[in-house]
């Protein structure tokens, strides 16, 4: 999967610089192959599950102490959002350079979920709107609601500043770039890759 993403950063003409962390030697190896940088060993207290933050956080600090200069923005990427393309890594940078107060941007789809019809499950078998209000009227119609949107796990932009001074990927103040249902398939479960698959396999998603 990384080698798909690797693949999109390179192709970004907004990227200065495509770097994994990682302290894995398979995927040091396939990395490289596929033309990113590792130049370091992703730190043992960063090598669980830990925040997206810290990790872009210590790679910011690796690249500003080599290059002598600061990072303006830093962007973040997963690799189990592996149909993401150049272009739609590019729009989302694009999204922060073209507003000042932005502090970030993120990629993302749309809900089709709608949390107007979710539930709050209780004892015995009991359920209550999650969301105050009655299940009736327009709140039924899905075309009457207005357009939600959740992050993919594709693309975060983050501003330096952001990053360090805030500690987030995501500010209060930022911008989403929408990308297609089909690109935004994030693998986290077995039935995501099997769905993964058949999107190539039916030329849905192109390699």
């Amino acid at each position: 999967m990384i080698a798909y993403l690797i693949k999109a950063a390179l192709a970004s003409r907004h990227l200065r610089r495509v770097i994994v962390s990682t302290d894995h030697d398979e995927i040091r190896s396939i990395s490289r192959r596929y033309g990113a940088e590792v130049p370091f060993t992703r730190p043992a207290h960063l090598a669980e599950d830990c925040p997206s933050e810290w990790v872009s956080r210590h790679a910011v600090e690796f690249i500003e102490s080599q290059e002598g200069r600061p990072v303006d923005i830093a962007v973040t990427m997963q690799p189990t959002t592996p149909f993401c393309t150049g272009a739609d890594i590019d729009a989302c940078i694009e999204v922060l350079l073209a507003d000042k107060e932005l502090k970030s941007s993120f990629t993302a789809k749309t809900v089709t979920e709608r949390p107007e019809w979710m539930f709050r499950r209780r004892e015995n078998q009991r359920a209550e709107l999650l969301l105050a209000g009655a299940m009736k009227g327009e709140r039924g119609i899905f075309q009457s609601l207005s357009e939600l949107v959740i992050p993919n796990g594709a693309v975060y932009a983050t501003r330096r500043d952001t990053l360090f001074d805030e500690g987030v990927i995501i500010a209060d103040k930022t911008g989403v770039s929408v990308m297609p249902a089909e690109r935004s398939v994030d693998i986290d479960e077995p039935i995501d890759f099997l769905f993964a698959e058949f999107l190539l396999t039916k030329g849905v998603i192109h390699e």
